[in-house]
């Protein structure tokens, strides 16, 4: 089309055959970047590989919850300089079901009963420290393990312990376990099947494929997993759930999880208790669960922790914490707060020294004796948490940070006032959430600017290009071309930033990585589709309106046109050949004659007589009309 244009233009406008080509050339290889595209999204189509089992599903997950999670303990240094040996003994028997009504639930559950040898004796038998965990879950006659603690306690940590020594134990095909953080669950709005199925596809999006065919529901790989049972739950944070539905959590989880299915949950013992007695309503209880309850860190291990990870015993690092492990296992503000894992991280951060660091900028742990400064446990526990972030991003002479210590806390300030006031005080903080946290007239400015941006720059192009071509030959000067390029240069950029940015401000699960899916490709599609229709019909519509409005009134038009025609058979039939030449019809409709204006104006202006207005040469004025 574009090609034709082009052709039409030099017929009627004299372009150069060599200019012709050129331009004809360059807008032929704007639309062989089409295919071009074509096959570059084609690239990454391969062939159908073959479904895997849902037993090997697991395995692969497996493997992928392994390395998330040791890279996790990795990040908060679990083991750094040693593992914290949390201990801890029985729940109290209000919170949990009877050590009887365990073993006969257990024994008429479905599936094979785990050997009664393995089963501890009673609930005391449950209690223990440290890596004993997982044997300490497989003596749950149910495996369901409900874990308790006060806030800082180590649950998650004790929970990550578990999930890994389960991962060690495990055999292949066999159930994957699996932690879920409940902050983000909203069991008012959504099955817990649902969202685990969610929260596995998010975390490990390989997990979105289809499932094998043979299973007995179509749907993700997530879900199969979860209703063949392949899934160990792993539910950390009942406590964080808003106390309103706490209580229909726990429903939930005893209406969906079916009998025989293995189970964590972790919770603040207050808050799990109020959730099992909800001002209205009855008693609800975690069917067939078990339950630990996390105890304060030994004084001897939290100093031992605490000197080892400042050098160990005998350097000035260590030797700095004297006075604060003597008061270790007293009723001192400073001893009551350093006896969960959670602060001494904390501690340890802000008063020890870093590779290569200088006590001399440090703070002094002393100061956590200052009973005037810190007369309560809180006050301490508010003084640590206020001086982590500084701590943790402060200045280091082999290692520079990439924020200061002002900026992190800025930024941390502006995050924690979004999770607050935006997302209703979830805990959870989701980088696909960020743009929420933006106010409103913020985003549609942006979006305003790009668009802005490239309406500007399409139609500097657009309006740009016919003058750039005029130089050719007067071919951009012309109306056609003019309303192509306008077109081809505006409505393209514009059609496909509206698409663009219509699928960006639409409500989506977040990408977890950058490839290719028929529903990208199909939207790219569409845009540059849109674009060059748009722009295309734009151009015509726009050369049509330029080419009628430039016409001269019809009686000007008619006389210009017959006075033209007379002299050209005037100056003909005088033998003139020298215009006849000059003005043939066949030279004006090959390009290469004089329009009969120009013959018309200069051969009267070489036989001395003035011209008149109708004198005007043809068909130069019929072709400039359409050329127009």
């Amino acid at each position: 089309m574009l090609a034709g244009a082009f052709l039409a233009g030099y017929l009627i406008s004299g372009l150069p055959a060599g200019k012709l080509v050129t331009v004809v050339t360059a807008f032929t290889g704007l639309l062989a970047v089409l295919p071009a595209l074509r096959d570059v999204l084609r690239l990454g189509e391969t062939a159908p590989e073959p479904v895997p089992s849902v037993q090997q599903v697991a395995d692969g997950l497996a493997q992928g919850v392994r390395q998330q999670w040791e890279a996790e303990a990795q990040v908060h240094r679990l083991n750094d300089p040693f593992p914290l040996s949390v201990e801890w003994e029985a729940a109290d028997a209000d919170l949990v079901e009877s050590w009887p009504h365990l073993k006969e639930l257990a024994g008429d559950w479905p599936g094979p009963s785990p050997a009664d040898s393995a089963w501890a004796a009673g609930p005391r038998g449950l209690a223990g420290k440290g890596a004993e965990i997982a044997r300490v879950f497989e003596r749950v006659p149910t495996r369901r393990l409900v874990v308790l603690g006060e806030p800082g306690a180590g649950k998650t940590m004790l929970l990550i312990r578990l999930l890994l020594a389960l991962l060690e134990r495990r055999r292949p095909g066999g159930p994957v376990p699996v932690l879920f953080p409940l902050a983000s669950w909203d069991p008012a709005r959504q099955d817990l099947y649902p969202w685990m199925a969610d929260q596995l596809a998010r975390d490990h999006p390989a997990l979105h494929a289809p499932a094998h065919p043979p299973q007995p529901s179509p749907g993700t790989q997530a879900r199969a997993l979860l209703e063949q049972r392949l899934i160990l739950p792993i539910l950390d944070g009942l406590d964080e759930l808003p106390e309103a539905v706490r209580a229909r959590a726990l429903y939930a989880i005893n209406q969906v999880l079916p009998a025989g299915q293995p189970l964590v949950l972790s919770s603040r013992t207050a808050e799990y208790r109020s959730a099992l007695t909800p001002p209205a309503g009855a008693t609800v209880l975690l069917n067939g669960a078990a339950g630990i309850h996390l105890l304060p860190l030994d004084p001897a291990k939290a100093a031992a922790y605490l000197e080892r990870d400042a050098g160990g015993p005998g350097t000035r690092a260590a030797a700095r914490w004297s006075r604060v492990t003597a008061a270790l296992g007293t009723e001192t503000p400073a001893s009551q707060a350093l006896s969960t894992p959670l602060a001494l991280f904390l501690a340890r951060t802000i008063y020890n020294p870093r590779p290569d660091e200088h006590l001399a900028g440090l703070a002094h742990p002393d100061e956590l004796l200052d009973q005037a400064r810190f007369p309560t446990r809180e006050d301490i526990d508010t003084h640590l948490f206020a001086a982590f972030v500084p701590a943790a991003c402060r200045p280091h002479p082999h290692h520079p940070t990439r924020w200061s210590p002002e900026r992190a806390q800025h930024t941390l300030t502006f995050l924690a006032r979004h999770l607050q006031h935006t997302l209703y005080g979830t805990p959870n903080l989701a980088w696909w959430q960020l743009p929420k946290a933006l106010p409103k007239h913020g985003s549609a400015t942006a979006v305003g600017l790009a668009v802005g941006l490239i309406g500007g720059l399409s139609a500097g192009l657009g309006f740009g290009l016919p003058y750039a071509l005029g130089g050719l030959g007067g071919l951009g000067g012309s109306g056609l071309t003019s309303g192509l390029s306008n077109g081809l240069f505006f409505g393209l950029p514009c059609a496909v930033a509206a698409a663009l940015i219509t699928w960006f401000a639409r409500d989506r699960n977040p990408s977890s990585g950058i490839r290719w899916s028929w529903r990208g490709k199909s939207w790219l599609i569409f845009g540059i589709a849109a674009g060059l229709g748009f722009g295309l019909a734009t151009g015509l519509l726009n050369g049509l309106a330029t080419g009628i409005l430039s016409l001269d009134p019809p009686r000007e038009f008619c006389s210009r046109a017959s006075g033209g025609f007379r002299v050209f058979l005037r100056d003909a039939g005088s033998g003139d050949r020298r215009v006849a030449d000059r003005c043939g019809v066949s030279k004006v409709l090959s390009g290469r004659g004089r329009s009969g204006r120009a013959c018309g104006s200069r051969d009267h202006a070489l036989s001395g007589r003035r011209p008149q207005v109708d004198e005007v040469g043809f068909p130069g004025p019929v072709l400039g009309q359409v050329e127009g």
